[in-house]
């Protein structure tokens, strides 16, 4: 198990095997971490690709690293895109990053009528999300689109075959998460799934969500806070891809033995 783990920003400069980090990441690992020469690191790509090796020099602007090995990830499928509406930026910080170390593969950022409207820092919210897959070695950093208006996307964005559409919902009537999710037959390409701001989703807006195919689904029993039901809408449908995709390959290996 490497000892660091740091990211391949832009700035980085990569040369056959050596790479020379950004000022920033260089700068964390020589005094934060105190990383010492010969000690071993990856370095992540946030595209699929992880580097490693072993720390050749510290140096508070500059640490450089000798490359041992190259390894490419693929993509994890079905992908999972949330749309979640804009909302404080201590909050909204906070969805990113739970939804980064679940492994969400898109976040959507909208406009609704209950919840923020004022446009953020992207590159901050980048950060965000890039600190949390270096915490949990992610591949993958998740696309951050541009916010726009739900309206907007739901006009830009029609319905495509093998794909499964959600809302967390608070109406009568929503079905339970999970067993949606277990009632969803055939290979899936994306699952996406529509969370709303504190105040929730408008009628309108829910009803605008039904006529472009979003399920309400139902999250437990209890109200909860809009950090809290990401949390449970994406560990959900992680879990339930990660069953199926088990109960495939043990299905799989019956049909071999038979």
């Amino acid at each position: 198990m490497t000892r660091y783990r740091s990211f391949l920003f832009p700035e980085a400069v990569l040369k056959d095997d050596v790479i020379l980090l950004d000022s920033r990441e260089s700068h964390h690992l020589a005094r934060v971490f105190r990383a010492k020469k010969g000690e071993t690191i990856e370095v992540l790509n946030g595209k699929g690709t992880r580097y490693s090796g072993t720390i050749q020099s510290v140096g508070a602007k500059a640490v450089s690293v000798l490359v041992d090995s190259v390894r490419t990830v693929p993509v994890v499928t079905p992908r999972t895109v949330l749309l979640q509406s804009e909302s404080r930026t201590k909050s909204m910080d906070l969805v990113l990053r739970m939804a980064t170390e679940i492994g969400v593969s898109a976040i959507q950022p909208i406009f609704t009528e209950q919840g923020e409207h004022s446009r953020r820092n992207r590159e901050k919210r980048l950060l965000v999300m890039i600190e949390a897959c270096k915490q949990c070695g992610l591949s993958y950093v998740p696309e951050l689109y541009e916010p726009c208006n739900l309206q907007d996307w739901l006009r830009s964005n029609t319905v495509q075959s093998r794909t499964l559409r959600l809302v967390a919902s608070l109406e009568d009537g929503s079905q339970p998460l999970l067993s949606v999710l277990q009632a969803s037959s055939g290979e899936l390409d994306a699952i996406f799934v529509a969370v709303g701001p504190a105040g929730d989703f408008s009628d309108s807006e829910y009803e605008l969500l039904r006529q472009n195919a979003f399920s309400p689904v139902r999250l437990g029993a209890n109200v909860l806070r809009v950090e809290t039901a990401v949390a449970y809408v994406l560990s959900t449908i992680d879990q339930a891809v990660r069953d199926r995709k088990a109960d495939g390959r043990a299905g799989t290996k019956r049909n071999i033995k038979r």
